[in-house]
């Protein structure tokens, strides 16, 4: 017999069941949520991978790509998470470290690489682990994450890298990067495809000192990071090679951060524009000058700079990004000692200086089939900058007024021939407009020796630099992949061309362990301000550096690799000078030798954390049958370790401890009498060291989570044991014959608090 429920029964229990339906949703309502949204690609030709399955680990929620690759996850609770991408034909990937932020949405990229290798009855995955086949030597890649989270960093992109193998620090008041014995300006920086003169504030050309990175790091997608034996596409450099990509906009919501620490503060907005495209924007404004002038001290540097992309899908084959970039930098100082003589007599009590630089562009990528496409992109970019120095009478003793442009068309076209092999040429022509005017007077050095006034104007012609390359990469079987490369460099104020093979290769001797080599010949053409200062050293040719480099690495677990890397580089052709005049000449040679060893831990379980090791020489002769001898760079022993752990109920914490051998300088060794005067003399060149350099950094990070917005709050203390590095030394002789030695310090302990608001 059935039973019968009353009407009246029957809409109570509808009430009820409405009610709590009513509850349910109003709690969904107020549970924070965000938005994962992005792209799925071949790693290779760029082609869309509609069907790819996107899952968030841990929480079962994910998305497939549509017909363009793009995938949206949204109402996904707050969190740090995993993404698993995984596509028919292409090896899975993981992608750690994916924040979701309360009504925002966070976008990524992921590209994936067709399958090919199977060993050990394993297929060998993308992992947490990727880099492209050509890269198959000292290559690292960061994401903005990790460069967030860094200990000692203060969030700066430069101060992360300088953490890396095989990098040395210049202390806490620089950004630069000093790659294997290299000089900082050996080092090519590039921004969606866009080469840039100068990326660090307070930093110019021929000089080591920078306070901090123009780009901000919530605007970049990844960071890759070549330390040697790089492909073929990248020229004009001798050492390495920092290419930095930027997000695209998100396609969904508007988000806003608002941030300040004791550098500057700034704001950034990313979202949707027009019909189909996309924007991220960000400007930036330092305070040094505002707290000094609050604290009634002598007025310190100010910076400003501005970096924004817009990205546009013309159609599903042509995507064209437009990026652009500014900063200026300004110092003004009157009254206060500011610099000195080369004799540490008469000192300069006024001083203006104003640094500037610009960069924008367009890349147009087309897909031009299913198995090639192009990148095409067309630039301008400057850096520049204005110096007076003087007394209060005489403001202009000693001035600058420094320009270089450059004009740069480049193209790239890239060709799946087959599953196991590709190619890839290029062609590009840089048309550069310079400026060096420059003057000062007589002067003494500290050891007496006289240094003549001299005036330079130089204002060349528009020189151009039109450059190719060709580099074919394939698998003759299952684990070998082979990488093949030649480029072509032409200098027409020179007429000079230069031709540079490159040759890697990657053996993958099981799923987890790989042995990889690399073989390349790297040209640097003279700067402009190395030419201008006599007109004989428009006879200076190219230097050139050889790379040797064998290493191994090892998957100990998915999120764990371990890595042994030894190169040589051999220096021949290098730019070297007098004391005596400016003429410059390519008598110098050397080399850089060492060895790298680092293990590095992913963040996926709330624990990251990396550890390196670097032993190295790094030697100079200024002229055939002289002396050797250390360069300034020569570090032997760095060590970094770095950790970071997640507390819980959104803290986090983390720790580095940096160790470097002390620089090489060239020590007084006494005095010496002329004219009744008092001079130093100096010893062998680079003879002596600095001590050792070595910091403990921490960082404790809170995010507060609000109805409508976030707050992430940290403190960053620098050199918590208050360490006294010493960075280099002055010295003075007074009228009795006796030497001072003065040393300058690195930063003492330097609490840095710091705070970003999400809207």
């Amino acid at each position: 017999m059935k039973t019968r429920f009353p009407v009246s029964t029957f809409i109570g229990r509808a009430r009820f069941a409405w009610l709590i339906v009513l509850v349910a949703t109003s709690l969904a309502a107020q549970e924070k949520t965000g938005i994962i949204s992005g792209e799925v690609r071949d790693a290779l030709t760029k082609q869309a991978l509609p069907g790819a399955n996107v899952v968030i680990v841990g929480i079962q929620r994910g998305a497939a790509t549509n017909e363009n690759g793009y995938f949206v996850i949204k109402n996904t609770p707050l969190g740090t998470y995993q993404l698993r991408v995984s596509y028919i034909g292409y090896q899975a990937v993981a992608q750690e470290d994916i924040s979701v932020v309360h009504g925002r949405n966070t976008t990524v990229l992921i590209e994936l690489m067709p399958t090919q290798i199977e060993l050990e009855g394993a297929t060998v995955t993308g992992g947490y682990f990727r880099k492209p086949t050509e890269h198959t030597v000292s290559y690292r890649t960061l994401s903005p994450q990790e460069i967030r989270r860094s200990p000692g960093s203060a969030e700066d992109i430069f101060r992360v890298m300088q953490s890396l193998p095989g990098v040395a620090t210049a202390g806490g008041k620089s950004a630069q990067l000093i790659v294997r014995g290299g000089s900082p300006e050996e080092n090519l920086t590039l921004l969606d495809n866009i080469e840039i003169y100068n990326p660090i504030h307070f930093a110019r050309t021929g000089e080591s000192m920078g306070i901090i990175s123009i780009i901000n790091p919530s605007l970049l997608r990844e960071v890759n990071f070549l330390t040697g034996g790089f492909p073929a596409k990248y020229g004009d450099k001798m050492s390495s090679v920092f290419d930095m990509t930027m997000v695209d906009g998100n396609k969904e919501v508007h988000n806003t951060d608002i941030n300040a620490n004791v550098a500057g503060f700034g704001a950034m907005v990313d979202g949707p524009v027009l019909n189909n495209g996309t924007m991220v924007f960000s400007a930036r404004r330092g305070f040094f000058d505002l707290l000094t002038s609050l604290l009634s001290r002598p007025v310190a540097p100010s910076y400003y700079d501005a970096v924004g992309k817009v990205t546009y899908d013309l159609d599903s084959k042509n995507r064209l990004s437009f990026v652009g970039f500014y900063y200026l930098d300004q110092i003004k100082r009157e009254g206060v000692v500011s610099t000195k003589s080369s004799s540490d007599n008469g000192p300069y009590n006024y001083l203006t200086r104003d640094d500037y630089g610009t960069a924008f562009g367009v890349n147009w990528r087309y897909l031009i089939s299913p198995n090639a496409y192009s990148l095409t992109t067309l630039s301008y970019s400057d850096n520049g900058w204005n110096t007076l120095r003087g007394t209060e009478a005489e403001r202009d003793l000693i001035g600058e007024d420094i320009l270089e442009k450059s004009y740069t068309l480049k193209s790239e076209l890239t060709y799946q021939i087959n599953p196991s092999g590709e190619i890839k040429g290029g062609v590009q022509i840089r048309y550069i407009e310079s400026k060096q005017i420059s003057w000062k007077p007589a002067d003494t050095t500290r050891s007496g020796q006289i240094v003549p006034a001299s005036s330079i104007a130089y204002l060349p012609k528009v020189v151009n630099k039109p450059s190719a390359f060709l580099q074919s990469t394939w698998k003759p079987w299952v684990q070998l992949s082979l990488t093949a490369g030649v480029r072509y460099d032409y200098f027409s104020f020179t007429s000079e061309g230069t031709v540079s093979p490159r040759l890697s290769a990657s053996y993958q001797a099981t799923s987890r362990t790989a042995f990889n080599m690399a073989y390349g010949k790297f040209n640097q053409t003279p700067a402009s301000y190395q030419i201008a200062l006599d007109p004989l050293n428009q006879q200076l040719r190219s230097s050139s550096a050889t790379h040797f480099i064998f290493g191994v690495e090892h998957l100990l677990r998915d999120d764990l690799r371990g890595t042994v890397e030894a190169y040589y580089k051999d220096l021949s052709d290098v730019i070297v000078g007098s004391d005596t005049n400016s003429i410059l000449y390519n008598t110098g040679s050397g080399f850089a030798r060492g060895i790298e060893f680092s293990l590095q831990k992913k963040f996926t379980d709330g624990f990251v954390g990396t550890a390196s090791y670097t032993y190295s020489e790094s030697r100079r002769r200024d002229t055939p049958g002289s002396a050797e001898y250390y360069f300034e760079f020569d570090r032997p022993h760095i060590l970094n370790l770095i950790a970071g752990l997640e507390l819980g109920d959104n803290w986090q914490l983390g720790a580095k401890y940096q160790y470097a051998s002390g620089n090489p300088f060239t020590p007084v060794v006494g005095v010496v009498q002329k004219n009744k005067t008092y001079y130093a003399v100096d010893g062998a060149y680079n003879s002596a060291r600095y001590p050792a350099y070595h910091k403990l950094d921490v960082r404790l990070d809170r995010k507060f989570v609000f109805a409508s917005w976030t707050l992430n709050v940290y403190l960053d203390l620098w050199n918590v044991y208050n360490r006294q590095n010493v960075l280099d030394y002055t010295y003075k002789v007074d009228s009795r014959g006796i030497i001072t030695e003065t040393p300058r310090y690195d930063f003492g302990v330097l609490p840095i608090i710091g705070m970003s608001a999400q809207f």
